[in-house]
């Protein structure tokens, strides 16, 4: 496991970005925070693989009901990744394993 954040700061911040560095290779992944709940995805659009965030710490539409690829304007449930419109409405963002212990944020990685 790898401590991502702190609990409040993505409470604060609703969405946040990591690049976390596995072996020889970087994962991207984003946290959101909705409804007293953390989801995590892998930082890439389904679409064409491109980062979803134009802005760093920046995942949601304007007003903040889906994240949002900045490419092409895909919008994703927060809830479980989906895509509900865009070049790829019906696909899915990739989830990613997190947990929450002493209101830390940790990505439970492959390795783990």
């Amino acid at each position: 496991m790898r401590e991502l954040c702190h609990l409040q700061d993505l409470v604060d911040a609703k969405t946040k970005g990591f690049e976390l560095e596995v072996g020889e290779e970087s994962v991207a992944i984003l946290l959101a925070f909705r409804d007293g709940a953390v989801y995590a995805y892998r930082n890439a659009c389904p679409h064409v693989g491109t980062p979803l965030n134009w802005l760093p710490d920046q995942f949601l539409d304007s007003e903040e009901q889906y994240l949002q690829c900045a490419t092409h304007g895909a919008l994703f449930r927060i809830h479980d990744g989906y895509c509900e419109y865009g070049p790829c409405a019906g696909d899915s963002l990739q989830a990613e394993a997190v947990t929450v212990t002493d209101h830390r944020v940790y990505w439970v990685d492959g390795d783990a």
